[in-house]
C-alpha cells in the first residue's frame, strides 16, 4: 500500500468530524503525525479542492471537489449490492442466516439474505412481507419512524396469523422507545416458536434510516455470553453497512 496515500485518506476521514474545521495542530494530534507532514498533505489536497483553507482562521475543512465525488458514489451505490459483503460478514461471525429488511408501507420485506453454515435454521423467505411490529429486524424499521407514522400504524395494526406476537399499543410503544434508546432490537418467539431475532438500524448519508439488518436463530443457540456476542456482531454490521452508505457515525 502507498503510505502517503493512506495518510491523505486518513486526513480526509478526520476532517469529516463534527467539528468541521481543524487546525494543523489538531489534525497532527488526531492522526499522530508531525505537523510538517500534515501541512504537506493539506497543500496537495487544497490544490485539487478536496480541502479548503480559511485564510483568516487558518483552519481547514472539506472542499467542494468531494461533493461531485460523493454524489456520483451515491448514485452508483445500490443498497442490495453494498449490503452483500456485510451480510456475508454477519453470517460468518454468527453462524446464522443474516437478513436485510426494508419498509414497504406498513410491512417489512426481506431485501437480501446471506446463509449461515448451521443446518438447523429458522426459515424466513425473500419477498415475504410481515407487519412491522412482528420480529426484531422488522420492529427496528418501525422504531425509527415519525410520530405521525406511528400513530397511523397503531390505528391500522394487523394481528399476525401465528397469534404469537400479541402486543397492545402501549406495550409496542414501550418496546420501540427501548429500541431507539439501545440501538438494537430483540424478539423471542414473536412469530416463530422458539426463535430469537436480533436487529439493528442502518442509516444513509442523510442520517435517515434506510433498512435494518439482523439475524434469526433457534433459541437453543443464543445462550449466555454467546447471546452478548451475537448482539455485538449485529450492531457492528449495522455500523459497517451505514458507513458504506455514507453515514457519519456520531
Amino acid at each position: 500500500m502507498i503510505q502517503s496515500l493512506l495518510r491523505a485518506l486518513d486526513l480526509l476521514e478526520a476532517l469529516k468530524g463534527p467539528q468541521k474545521a481543524f487546525s494543523v495542530v489538531e489534525l497532527s494530534e488526531s492522526l499522530d503525525l508531525p505537523p510538517s507532514s500534515i501541512h504537506r498533505i493539506l497543500q496537495t489536497l487544497c490544490a485539487k479542492d478536496f480541502v479548503v483553507k480559511n485564510n483568516q482562521t487558518h483552519l481547514y475543512q472539506l472542499g467542494p471537489a468531494l461533493i461531485s465525488l460523493g454524489t456520483a458514489a451515491t448514485n452508483q451505490t445500490k443498497l442490495q449490492t453494498v449490503c452483500q459483503p456485510v451480510l456475508a460478514y454477519l453470517s460468518e461471525c454468527t453462524g446464522e442466516d443474516a437478513f436485510l429488511m426494508i419498509r414497504i408501507g406498513l410491512r417489512g420485506l426481506i431485501l437480501a439474505k446471506a446463509e449461515g453454515p448451521n443446518n438447523l435454521k429458522v426459515v424466513d423467505h425473500f419477498g415475504y412481507e410481515q407487519p412491522l411490529h412482528v420480529g426484531a429486524i422488522r420492529k427496528v424499521l418501525l422504531a425509527y419512524q415519525s410520530p405521525e407514522f406511528l400513530k397511523h400504524y397503531l390505528l391500522n395494526m394487523e394481528e399476525h396469523p401465528s397469534k404469537l406476537s400479541i402486543q397492545t399499543p402501549e406495550m409496542l410503544l414501550k418496546d420501540l422507545a427501548t429500541i431507539r434508546k439501545e440501538g438494537i432490537s430483540i424478539s423471542r418467539s414473536e412469530y416463530i416458536q422458539d426463535a430469537i431475532g436480533i436487529g439493528a438500524p442502518v442509516f444513509g448519508s442523510d442520517g435517515q434510516m434506510k433498512a435494518s439488518i439482523g439475524i434469526i436463530a433457534p433459541a437453543s443457540r443464543t445462550i449466555g455470553k454467546h447471546f452478548t456476542d451475537l448482539k455485538h456482531d449485529v450492531m457492528d454490521s449495522a455500523e459497517k453497512l451505514s458507513y458504506r452508505l455514507g453515514y457519519s457515525l456520531p
